[in-house]
């Protein structure tokens, strides 16, 4: 039922009517940041989803990743090049958008579409609603460094969020983090903290040790291949985590409580499918808009997982549960505004 709710709202925001084009359809994915082959990371999810729709389409597609990793001076060349060579460029990051109009001026036969807000005229976007997915992180973390009596948790009613970089995505999945806790209990001390990118390990793991010795006893993650620093210290460091993006309980049961996950991997391939068919296209792409979130199907946090279950007490993965369906029916809405007892590690 998720994925026909995805990929009707695709079909109804970019329907053209036009027939399919004999010759392959030349899909671009630009990717910035953490290496997308690591599994589970943001990047890895994008570049999986365009996979799979090459494996699916074989002939009908060809399709090519590109990832300024870290190097910025990349960015405006690799998606030079990928408008070059593409019929649909896929844009991942937001720290692509400056050089848009540029290359839709150089490329005008090329179609772009951003996964976030853009500015530019004749681009389409599809944002997703992060808020949602941040705000149950911060409920179930809220709830559980209530409960001193739960495995691992303090008298300290702390948690704390680390974070990649400055991005809207990540802004969002902030606010909700921090409204989250504040509708479970505004007096819960929420520590933020940034990495300043999605791939310093290291660093992540060293702030959530400080973290830890401020009394945080669950650290929401969402910053990318970074936070796999934080999951991997989590068991010697003392302090539980809640992963974003992809289930990483599952591949770390000690460390992980649950993740939010953010189904980006199938829109992507959703998106490549409609371009195939010829359902996406140059008279219905240009400046299309489209918010994905929990009513779509699209982000959740991931309590139903066997080792989720087994971690987080039953009270509380229901009160998660009735709080997702009130989000979904609108009964919650995430908005941006100062919380009590919130605030930044400075």
């Amino acid at each position: 039922m998720k994925n026909f709710l995805i990929a009707a709202l695709l079909v109804a925001l970019f329907l053209t009517g036009e027939p399919a084009f004999a010759a392959p359809k030349r899909i671009a994915l630009m990717l910035e940041g953490s290496d997308e082959n690591v599994p589970g990371c943001f990047n890895n999810l994008c570049s999986e989803g365009l996979k799979r729709a090459q494996e699916h389409f074989g002939k009908k597609v060809a399709t090519r990743s590109y990832n300024a990793l870290e190097e910025r001076e990349k960015l405006l060349p690799l998606l030079r090049e990928a408008a070059s060579k593409s019929d649909l460029v896929i844009v991942s990051s937001i720290i692509y958008n400056k050089y848009l109009a540029q290359v839709m001026r150089e490329f005008p036969s090329c179609d772009f579409l951003t996964l976030d807000a853009n500015e530019e005229r004749g681009v389409a976007e599809i944002v997703f609603r992060e808020e949602e997915g941040g705000f149950l992180a911060g409920a179930l973390a809220a709830m559980l460094t209530a409960r001193p009596d739960a495995e691992g948790m303090n008298a300290d009613k702390t948690v704390g969020a680390i974070l990649g970089e400055k991005t809207p995505p990540v802004e969002r999945f902030k606010s909700g983090f921090l409204a989250g806790v504040w509708y479970v209990d505004p007096n819960t001390e929420a520590l933020c903290e940034y990495v300043g990118d999605f791939s310093n390990r290291e660093k992540a793991a060293d702030i959530a040790l400080g973290m830890k010795g401020r009394g945080a006893d669950i650290i929401f993650l969402p910053c990318g291949e970074a936070g796999i620093g934080a999951v991997e210290g989590a068991e010697k460091g003392g302090y539980f985590t809640i992963a974003a993006d992809s289930e990483l309980e599952k591949d770390y049961p000690q460390a992980v409580l649950a993740s939010v996950v953010k189904r980006t991997g199938h829109v992507i391939y959703i998106v490549a499918e409609g371009y195939v068919k010829g359902e996406i296209g140059r008279k219905g792409i240009g400046g299309e808009k489209l918010s994905l979130g929990m009513k779509e199907g699209c982000i959740d946090i991931s309590i139903w997982t066997r080792e989720a279950k087994s971690s987080i007490p039953a009270d509380i993965r229901e009160s998660v549960e009735d709080i997702g369906e009130k989000i979904r029916d609108g009964l919650i809405v995430i908005k941006e505004t100062d919380y009590r007892s919130m605030k930044d590690i400075e």
